[in-house]
Protein backbone atom coordinates (compact mmCIF):
# COMPACT_ATOMS: atom_id res chain seq x y z
CA UNK A 1 0.00 0.00 0.00
CA UNK A 2 1.40 3.73 -0.76
CA UNK A 3 2.15 5.77 2.03
CA UNK A 4 -0.80 8.57 -0.03
CA UNK A 5 -3.46 5.62 -0.10
CA UNK A 6 -2.47 5.38 4.08
CA UNK A 7 -3.37 8.65 4.40
CA UNK A 8 -6.63 8.53 2.96
CA UNK A 9 -7.81 5.84 5.09
CA UNK A 10 -6.62 7.32 8.21
CA UNK A 11 -8.23 11.02 7.32
CA UNK A 12 -11.46 8.79 5.66
CA UNK A 13 -11.24 6.67 9.32
CA UNK A 14 -11.01 10.06 11.36
CA UNK A 15 -14.06 11.99 9.32
CA UNK A 16 -15.98 8.99 9.71
CA UNK A 17 -16.01 8.96 13.62
CA UNK A 18 -16.28 12.70 13.54
CA UNK A 19 -19.53 12.44 11.69
CA UNK A 20 -20.48 9.16 14.57
CA UNK A 21 -19.76 11.55 17.64
CA UNK A 22 -21.74 14.37 15.69
CA UNK A 23 -24.63 11.80 15.40
CA UNK A 24 -24.49 11.22 18.90
CA UNK A 25 -24.82 14.30 20.17
CA UNK A 26 -27.82 15.04 17.87
CA UNK A 27 -29.56 11.93 19.05
CA UNK A 28 -28.64 12.88 22.56
CA UNK A 29 -30.35 16.29 22.18
CA UNK A 30 -33.34 14.91 20.18
CA UNK A 31 -33.97 11.45 21.54
CA UNK A 32 -33.72 9.04 24.68
CA UNK A 33 -33.53 5.35 23.97
CA UNK A 34 -36.17 3.20 24.75
CA UNK A 35 -36.33 1.11 28.31
CA UNK A 36 -35.32 -1.66 26.42
CA UNK A 37 -31.91 -0.92 24.65
CA UNK A 38 -29.11 -2.34 26.18
CA UNK A 39 -26.59 -0.30 28.39
CA UNK A 40 -23.59 -0.92 26.29
CA UNK A 41 -25.44 0.46 23.12
CA UNK A 42 -27.24 3.44 25.16
CA UNK A 43 -24.23 4.79 25.09
CA UNK A 44 -25.34 6.60 22.20
CA UNK A 45 -27.63 9.14 24.01
CA UNK A 46 -24.44 10.23 26.09
CA UNK A 47 -22.82 13.50 24.97
CA UNK A 48 -20.07 12.52 22.48
CA UNK A 49 -16.43 13.24 23.20
CA UNK A 50 -14.28 14.95 20.88
CA UNK A 51 -13.56 13.47 17.52
CA UNK A 52 -10.62 13.26 18.09
CA UNK A 53 -10.95 10.19 20.95
CA UNK A 54 -12.04 7.42 18.96
CA UNK A 55 -12.07 4.90 22.00
CA UNK A 56 -15.16 6.98 22.97
CA UNK A 57 -16.93 6.92 19.57
CA UNK A 58 -20.08 4.37 20.86
CA UNK A 59 -19.79 1.46 19.05
CA UNK A 60 -22.84 -1.84 18.34
CA UNK A 61 -22.01 -5.53 18.19
CA UNK A 62 -23.08 -6.92 15.01
CA UNK A 63 -26.26 -9.12 16.53
CA UNK A 64 -27.15 -5.87 18.19
CA UNK A 65 -27.12 -3.87 14.85
CA UNK A 66 -28.62 -6.39 13.26
CA UNK A 67 -31.93 -6.65 15.51
CA UNK A 68 -32.08 -3.22 15.94
CA UNK A 69 -31.79 -2.43 11.96
CA UNK A 70 -34.96 -5.27 11.45
CA UNK A 71 -36.90 -3.78 13.79
CA UNK A 72 -36.35 0.00 12.27
CA UNK A 73 -34.66 1.41 15.46
CA UNK A 74 -31.72 3.02 13.63
CA UNK A 75 -30.55 4.77 10.50
CA UNK A 76 -27.59 3.32 8.23
CA UNK A 77 -25.54 5.35 6.25
CA UNK A 78 -22.51 3.91 3.89
CA UNK A 79 -19.81 6.31 3.43
CA UNK A 80 -17.84 3.75 0.94
CA UNK A 81 -17.51 5.41 -3.17
CA UNK A 82 -20.04 4.57 -5.63
CA UNK A 83 -18.13 1.00 -6.73
CA UNK A 84 -17.71 -0.33 -3.40
CA UNK A 85 -21.31 0.09 -2.11
CA UNK A 86 -22.99 -1.05 -5.88
CA UNK A 87 -20.70 -4.36 -5.35
CA UNK A 88 -22.08 -5.04 -2.13
CA UNK A 89 -24.01 -3.26 0.86
CA UNK A 90 -26.32 -3.95 3.34
CA UNK A 91 -29.92 -3.40 2.49
CA UNK A 92 -31.39 -0.40 3.58
CA UNK A 93 -28.55 1.36 3.98
CA UNK A 94 -28.36 4.81 2.73
CA UNK A 95 -25.20 5.48 0.28
CA UNK A 96 -23.40 8.61 1.09
CA UNK A 97 -20.19 9.15 -0.07
CA UNK A 98 -17.53 10.15 2.36
CA UNK A 99 -16.63 13.08 0.50
CA UNK A 100 -20.47 14.70 0.49
CA UNK A 101 -21.31 13.78 3.99
CA UNK A 102 -20.75 16.77 5.45
CA UNK A 103 -22.73 19.02 3.01
CA UNK A 104 -25.83 15.61 3.67
CA UNK A 105 -25.47 16.31 7.71
CA UNK A 106 -28.61 18.92 7.91
CA UNK A 107 -30.62 16.52 5.90
CA UNK A 108 -29.62 13.52 7.45
CA UNK A 109 -32.66 11.58 9.60
CA UNK A 110 -33.21 12.75 13.34
CA UNK A 111 -34.63 10.79 16.45
CA UNK A 112 -32.78 7.96 15.44
CA UNK A 113 -28.92 6.54 15.85
CA UNK A 114 -26.48 7.07 13.07
CA UNK A 115 -24.93 4.18 12.18
CA UNK A 116 -21.95 4.51 9.53
CA UNK A 117 -19.69 1.83 7.91
CA UNK A 118 -16.84 1.92 5.63
CA UNK A 119 -14.30 -0.64 4.16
Amino acid sequence: MKSRDLGVYVAAGLLAGAVIAWSATRVAKTATPPASVPAETAATSAPAAPAESLESVPRISQADFSKRMERGEIVVIDVRDAADYTAAHIPGAMHIPLSFIQGELPYLPRGKPIVTYCT
